[in-house]
């Protein structure tokens, strides 16, 4: 058949007539879909051949005596696997400790199940989640991945750093699974259309974060958090504040046009006409008020909960520090029994991966091309002047076309730009064109004159899929391994919402196929 279709491309005339000898691009489009198929489909049967692979027998004598040989080698069993595990119970191995992997922690043992919890760090929210924005927004949706942002992105390429937002780096192209995620991106997220159902699939996780949120109040994990009155954001345009209004409104996202200060003021019911306060609300003069926005720290929350789990649920929930998962180990059946890590094997009966864009490491194991891309973000922060209670910022999360600002218990922390990108980590974030902008773009507007040496300033990568949408979903193949990831920028805003979906996937459910990484192509 292949060679038919490329006789095909060479010659419009009958195929008993010999071709002429002539460049055909046809030929070359087929041949070279045809390479890297092939180089792909290589790929993926080396990268499952490097999984651990023991019989039954095996198995069993490894969860009895600790140590089994196998092929000349010798294995070990983790020592986590004897720590805190009710009899009869499915236990659940969650790998990574982000926001992400501790809520989904949380919501198993809630359930009933034991949890084993392993991360390659030695203390939680080690990378993603331990420095942002602290900008909590569960219904609040404006997709990176659209027609418009991928041009912006695209041209910016070729403009200074300094001089954008959003932008691609050029060694994005080298990045893991990038050429799938290109691909996806230009099928599922170009249209009107796409962009509406794909805030509708977040905002459905979004909704029911809120309603786990009310649940869990009682227990205290969000004292301190979830303090602002709401999000006011700024627009560069009338034609972009209606365009967002007119999606809100689209959405049902509770909102309040702003056309004036005393606007605000009526809002908050406090005093904020300052001078600083009215020259930024003069640049703009285009506002909205999300009445259901508010801020909370990442880092704390996650160290809050995993200290809420090892309380709660003593003889349910373990967890392994500096233990990084290296690939699968599987019985005859193919059945995924536990991870081979650099500390030992951790045995289980299901696994979550929850490893932000890393989760495409091991999901290669697992021959599955997983469509997430590192996009690199700056968040930065400093302990508020005592003249900042007087700025916006002390009644709202505050975001403009440049930035978010929140100030969270006197704590100021600003956060915006992305950077698709590999993810090589920085040596000095504080020296970068995001930080830079942020920097500069605030004190601008808002009256300061902060400099850098102020601030403590990180960078991250926060892991992008196609449409922007999470993916929640178990692995094709392979019925007991699971993957929680894709979140962007809002992994604590949608962290509890996550984590119910991802445990009613686990239980068999089909009502949120949405999320199933089989949306995408090429994969």
């Amino acid at each position: 058949m292949i060679r038919n279709i490329l006789k095909f491309g060479f010659s419009t005339s009958t195929l008993n007539v010999e071709p002429k000898r002539k460049f055909s691009l046809f030929k070359l489009i087929v041949g070279a879909a045809i390479g890297v198929y092939g180089f792909d489909q290589g790929r993926k049967y080396r990268e499952y051949l490097s999984n651990t692979f023991l019989t039954k027998e095996q198995i069993n004598d490894l969860a009895l005596k600790n140590m089994i040989k196998s092929k000349d080698q010798q294995l070990i069993a983790h020592p986590i696997n004897s720590v805190n595990n009710l009899k009869n119970k499915e236990k659940v191995v969650v790998i990574g400790g982000g926001i992400i992997g501790i809520s989904q922690a949380l919501k198993l043992l809630r359930m009933g199940y034991n949890v084993t919890v392993i991360e390659q760090a030695n203390t939680v929210a080690s990378e993603c989640s331990a420095f942002n924005g602290n900008v909590f927004n569960p219904m609040y949706f404006l997709p990176l991945v659209t027609k418009d942002n991928l041009i912006y992105m695209i041209k910016n390429i070729f403009e200074k750093p300094e001089l954008t937002t959003v932008r691609f780096n050029m060694n994005a192209f080298l990045e893991t699974n990038f050429i799938q995620w290109g691909i996806n991106s230009l099928l599922l997220s170009m249209t009107d259309n796409a962009q509406i159902l794909n805030s509708k699939k977040q905002l459905r996780i979004g909704s029911l974060t809120l309603q786990d949120i009310e649940k869990l109040k009682p227990s205290g994990l969000f004292k301190g958090h979830l303090i602002a009155k709401g999000q006011l954001g700024f627009f560069a345009s009338d034609q972009k504040v209606n365009a967002y209004r007119d999606r809100l409104e689209l959405l049902g996202i509770p909102h309040i046009k702003v056309d004036s200060f005393e606007q605000i003021e009526q809002f908050t019911k406090s005093d904020l006409k300052t001078e600083p306060n009215l020259k930024l609300f003069n640049r703009f003069k285009k506002a909205l008020i999300l009445t259901t926005e508010s801020n909370l720290e990442t880092r704390e929350l996650t160290q809050a909960m995993l200290k809420y789990c090892q309380e709660n649920f003593p003889n349910q929930f373990a967890i392994a520090f500096q233990t990084s998962a290296q690939n699968f180990v599987l019985d005859t059946d193919k059945y995924v029994k536990g991870i081979q890590t650099n500390k030992g094997i951790v045995l289980g009966d299901s696994f979550v991966i929850c490893l932000a864009h890393k989760s495409k490491e091991l999901a290669h194991k697992l021959r599955l091309n997983l469509p997430i891309v590192p996009a690199k973000g700056w968040a930065m922060g400093r302990t508020a002047p005592q003249n900042f209670n007087q700025t916006l910022v002390k009644e709202f999360t505050l975001n403009t076309p440049n930035y978010f600002a929140t100030n969270l218990n006197g704590h100021l922390r600003l956060a915006g730009c992305a950077e698709v990108c590999t993810d090589t980590p920085s040596t000095d974030a504080s020296s970068e064109w995001g930080a830079i902008q942020i920097l500069n773009r605030f004190n601008e507007q808002n009256g300061f004159d902060f400099k850098m040496s102020d601030f403590t300033v990180r960078s991250c990568f926060r892991p992008l899929t196609p449409d922007d949408v999470a993916i929640i979903s178990d692995v094709p193949g392979f019925k007991n391994v699971f993957i929680n990831a894709g979140h962007g920028s809002r992994g604590m805003s949608y962290c509890f919402g996550a984590a119910d979906i991802m445990s009613q996937v686990m239980e068999g459910s089909k009502e949120f196929e949405d999320y199933n990484v089989k949306r995408y192509y090429f994969i």
